[in-house]
């Protein structure tokens, strides 16, 4: 069950909710994030970086031992051209070409084995060469395979870097850093009281006065000030049974004024509150000319435009609003300003109701 609390609309002497600041809070949220992002492209470079440098130390690697390889095949290339050679000197009949043809048991007797010696130097170090030729090849495989390789580890590389990045660890790692831990310090006290606010919103917990403030707070509403131009009525916000009127400039900066039934007849036009004198006055928005007075849809225009569609939609839902019918009460409360203003729309609407 909620717990019942005071609300401050029906008790002036509690004190006014506390309410955050939104734009800080949003500051701070944007710089956190933008941290972040900036330390996890940081770490994918970082990653991509290293997955090259890895490729090509290998490279370096492999460009040695193919030196190495090369230099050997040369080493046994000479061997085996001088044994083959030597065994053709005695035995030209058993050398054809590249291919080596094993004495008789005849020749070898007469040479007393010697015919055998040679042809065994010369198979041996074809061989051996040949042995040599095949690690070049294995080598320049690997070399080739290299570039695969590398290929599938840049594919993989955001993938992983994701990982690493998204895991407890290595944002720990990241958080324990001075101006980060900073940050998200912050960050942490703006989530826990917006997970606090949530929890007593839907408890009930949470007054009307609050819930105008934050609403207030959050589109940076603020207490209409004099002089002021380019105000239309743009809608109005209802808190429990009080009512207030947002007005929006032509910056589209948003204003509230306590409501009061006797505005609504104002609600189809653009004003202005102009200093007279010591006195203020309020009088319709003129056009850069100073001879045609604003009309509504130029407000939307120049705060919503370009695009046309949006701009008469805009303002086709704005005409359907000030059409509805409304109960709200008039509210006598607000500071000596806003009393002003409203008695100064009132006499504006009075006087162009004759």
């Amino acid at each position: 069950m909620a717990t019942a609390t005071h609300d401050p609309n029906t008790d002036s002497s509690a004190p006014a909710p506390a309410v955050p600041n939104f734009r800080e809070d949003e500051r701070l949220l944007a710089r956190y994030a933008t941290m972040l992002d900036r330390r996890k492209k940081a770490f994918f470079v970082e990653h991509e970086s290293s997955v090259r440098r890895n490729a090509s130390t290998k490279r370096d690697e492999l460009g040695e031992q193919l030196e190495e390889a090369q230099a050997e095949w040369d080493r046994r290339k000479a061997v085996a051209d001088q044994t083959r050679e030597a065994y053709r000197a005695a035995y030209p009949q058993h050398v054809k070409k590249l291919r080596l043809v094993e004495p008789s048991g005849l020749e070898n007797l007469r040479s007393m084995g010697a015919a055998n010696k040679l042809y065994r130097a010369a198979e041996e170090a074809w061989r051996a060469c040949e042995q040599a030729t095949s690690t070049i090849r294995k080598l320049e495989h690997n070399e080739s395979q290299l570039d695969v390789e590398l290929e599938k580890a840049l594919e993989r590389a955001p993938e992983i870097a994701k990982d690493v990045t998204e895991s407890d660890e290595w944002l720990a790692q990241i958080h324990a850093e001075d101006e980060m831990a900073s940050v998200k310090a912050k960050v942490d006290e703006i989530e826990a009281e917006r997970a606090n606010y949530a929890e007593r919103l839907a408890a009930g917990r949470v007054t009307q006065t609050e819930l105008r403030l934050r609403a207030f707070a959050l589109e940076d509403i603020k207490p209409l000030p004099m002089p002021a131009a380019g105000l239309m009525f743009y809608r109005i916000d209802a808190f429990g049974p009080e009512a207030f009127f947002i007005l929006r400039d032509l910056r589209k900066a948003l204003f509230a004024l306590p409501y009061d039934h006797r505005l609504e007849s104002l609600i189809g036009g653009v004003y202005d509150i102009n200093r007279n004198g010591k006195e203020f006055v309020v009088a319709r928005t003129m056009q850069n000319n100073g001879r045609i007075q604003m009309a509504l849809l130029e407000h939307f225009t120049k705060c919503d435009g370009p695009d046309g569609e949006a701009i008469q939609a805009a303002y086709k839902r704005h005409q359907e609003f000030a059409k509805e019918p409304r109960g709200y009460a008039t509210l006598n409360e607000g500071n000596a300003t806003e009393a002003a203003a409203i008695e100064l729309f009132a006499a504006f609407a009075e006087a162009a109701a004759k």
